[in-house]
This record gives structure tokens, C-alpha cells and sequence, in this order.
């Protein structure tokens, strides 16, 4: 990387990425020396930056994957098939909040967040199956959304919206029938 001098003049700077490369330079000749003189081992500092570096290669040689366990995708992948006429459910409490997944060979993925002793409950169409949520319960759900992709929680928070911009219309309705002039045309129809 070159930076300008006060003379109109340009020099080579040094960054981070010239360091990381020297270290990287370093470790490979001195695992080299060794290697030559027949020395076990690297003879690297564990915590250098080259020796993570090998410590990342080979895991991602290994084939082993390290991430998030508690995912609805993940759960499903680490679930069985269901023969025909079978289910298969597994339950999980992610942040206190009992989800119960459910693997069903003809209707398909069900995941069920929550549940409160009077359910009102509304099903949403996701990537990962239909998802079952307790509009009596919305805590829940809010405890465990981290399990779900964004385009799911995108999916999940739209429906809630609509149920809930439905009750309000509806209500809306029932407020206006219920007044004294909307009961004065109904009297003077049914009179007719």
C-alpha cells in the first residue's frame, strides 16, 4: 500500500496485512527448518496467528461443522424419516419455552411454540414447515425466534400482523353495529 509523502513523493506503508503475511512466511520456513532437521511438531507458538490459522484449516478439512444447535432446520436434519402413517416429534426448551418439532410423512413439518391454557392459536407456512403460535402466548414466541431464518420470522411477524389488523376490523364492525343509530335502521328494515 503506497501513502503520500509531504514531498509529492509516495512510500510504501506498512498495514496489518504485510504483518499477518510475515508471520504466515515466518511459521512456514521454521516448520520447513524443522521438518528438514527431523524435529517433531511445528515449534510454533499455539497462539500465533499461523498456528490458528492451521487449527482452522484443519477443521474445515476435517469435515465437522460447529454452529448453532438449536435451530428448527438443524433439529429437523438431526431428526429420523417417518415411515407412512408415522410420526416423528421431538421436544426442545429453547429459553424456557417448550417447541415441540414434528415430522409428520403425510402432512409434512409442524412446529409448535408455546401454548397458554386458553389457545388462539394461528399457523404460518414457513421454509421449515407450518408453524403453530398461541396469539395468547406471543412471549413465547418472542423467546424464540432465534431459532427460526429471517425470512421466517419475516413470515411468522406478517401473519400475526394480519390476524391482528383482522380482529381489529372486525371489532371495528361490531362497535358500529352496536350503536344507537346502526339498531334504528335495523328496526326500521325489519319493519318493512
Amino acid at each position: 500500500m503506497l501513502e503520500n509523502g509531504g514531498c509529492r513523493t509516495f512510500y510504501p506503508m506498512k498495514s496489518n496485512m504485510d504483518y499477518a503475511a510475515q508471520q504466515i512466511r515466518q511459521y512456514s520456513e521454521t516448520a520447513a527448518r524443522r521438518q528438514k532437521m527431523g524435529l517433531q511438531g511445528d515449534g510454533a507458538d499455539p497462539d500465533s496467528f499461523a498456528a490458528k490459522l492451521k487449527k482452522a484449516d484443519e477443521f474445515i478439512a476435517s469435515g465437522e461443522s460447529c454452529g448453532a444447535t438449536d435451530s428448527v432446520g438443524i433439529i429437523l436434519r438431526q431428526m429420523r424419516e417417518p415411515e407412512a402413517g408415522e410420526k416423528v416429534s421431538k421436544t426442545v426448551f429453547h429459553n424456557g419455552v417448550c417447541v415441540v418439532v414434528e415430522k409428520d410423512y403425510m402432512r409434512g413439518n409442524s412446529i409448535t411454540v408455546g401454548g397458554s391454557a386458553n389457545p388462539n392459536w394461528i399457523h404460518v407456512d414457513t421454509s421449515v414447515g407450518t408453524v403453530h403460535i398461541d396469539l395468547n402466548d406471543i412471549e413465547s414466541l418472542m423467546r424464540c425466534l432465534d431459532m427460526f431464518s429471517p425470512e421466517d420470522i419475516n413470515l411468522i411477524l406478517r401473519k400475526i400482523t394480519e390476524v391482528r389488523q383482522c380482529k381489529d376490523a372486525l371489532q371495528e364492525i361490531d362497535q358500529l353495529r352496536n350503536t344507537p343509530v346502526e339498531r334504528a335502521k335495523e328496526k326500521e328494515e325489519e319493519e318493512q
